[in-house]
């Protein structure tokens, strides 16, 4: 009996994601109720999500592993086709939703369960845990892991879901509960991991306003937010610095001269602005005392700075317009100038501009 229970409720969970429902009933499940109702129609209106041939979403039934790696699979930009088997010792092909679990594994955002003889496996049928479900967001969306940890009680550094759970939090989309604990190991129902989801790919649902998937203005298709490197970085600031001493000498002025030191520094304050982290976090006022501490003397010349953001076009375009600066670009008495440069946890550019005469 307890086999057949099983089945039988895979075989439901088969037909509440493959089944399409139609738009109308796609917003009309009859046990949602107002928490979730604008996340869960939003995914289903996009064939995203679907439920029950009964009318339900089954709100508070807890999510299958297999079935929240079917959702995701659903929006990203992949083909289902030609993956290779990922060699789980539970899950072969034919299975349900084996397509859709090969291709996370070779896109990347899942690796599986290893076994105590070494073994992988996928456990298709466990419930999905908020532990598991941030490591697979991060990883499937490209979320940066490099901010500050947040202090929830019962995660310890150690897990390997810490930086993704802090990552969560950071970006608006998954938050631990009043007494300060995030319950790694609980699962999660399905309209919880559906509110997960849709503020991951709709700032509309996010608090911070923040959304990580990106379409292109003109195809509106799909676009993967890339991520630089320090070096990639380093050379868009450099790119700035040109723009602003190609305008200067137009203009019959010396070009400025890059300072490395004041380069650091702006990128060190921009990181922070960020949230990115950094020992230095505490020091930034006066730029005199900031300066000491950094380099062991004391800087000489006037210090000003200037925040912007956007591509390195539009970066320039907003530095050098005198009319919404105090700070001047094309000012005979500056000499030097640092640029700092950082990305923004959906993907933008910050920027900070320090010159100094």
């Amino acid at each position: 009996m307890r086999k057949w229970n099983m089945k039988m409720a895979i075989s439901a969970l088969a037909l509440s994601l493959v089944l399409p429902l139609s738009a109308q009933a796609a917003g009309s499940f009859s046990d949602v109720g107002p928490r979730f109702e604008k996340q869960i129609n939003y995914l289903a209106e996009r064939n995203l999500v679907k439920g029950y041939s009964n009318g339900t979403f089954r709100v508070n039934a807890p999510i299958t592993r297999a079935e929240a790696v079917t959702i995701i699979v659903r929006e990203l930009p992949v083909s289902y086709e030609g993956a290779p088997d990922p060699g789980f010792t539970d899950y072969k092909m034919g299975d349900g939703f084996y397509t859709s679990v090969a291709q996370a594994v070779e896109y990347g955002f899942i690796q599986g369960k290893i076994a105590k003889d070494g073994s992988r496996y996928f456990d298709p049928n466990g419930f999905l845990t908020r532990s598991e479900m941030a490591i697979i967001l991060t990883k499937a969306y490209d979320i940066p892991l490099d901010r500050f940890d947040v202090r929830y009680k019962d995660v310890p550094p150690t897990i390997p879901s810490n930086k993704a759970i802090s990552a969560l939090s950071h970006g608006g989309i998954s938050y631990g509960y009043e007494d300060w604990t995030y319950k790694p190991y609980a699962s999660i129902t399905r309209q919880e991991f559906a509110a997960f989801f849709a503020r991951t790919l709709n700032k509309e649902f996010n608090r911070m306003s923040l959304e990580f998937v990106q379409y292109d203005d003109v195809t509106f298709q799909r676009v993967k937010t890339v991520w630089l490197d320090e070096d990639e970085l380093n050379k868009k600031a450099e790119e700035l610095v040109i723009l602003i001493n190609e305008a200067r000498v137009k203009k019959g002025l010396y070009a400025l001269k890059l300072n490395d030191r004041l380069s650091e520094m702006a990128s060190i304050k921009t990181r922070i602005f960020a949230k990115y982290p950094s020992e230095y976090s505490d020091k930034f006022y006066p730029y005199e005392d900031f300066y000491e501490h950094l380099y062991g003397e004391q800087v000489t010349g006037e210090m000003q700075e200037r925040f912007t953001s956007g591509s390195v076009e539009y970066a320039f375009s907003r530095v050098s317009d005198e009319a919404i600066n105090e700070v001047s670009m094309y000012t005979p008495e500056q000499k030097e100038i640092g640029i700092g440069m950082a990305q923004l946890i959906n993907g933008s550019y910050q920027w900070l501009v320090i010159v100094k005469n």
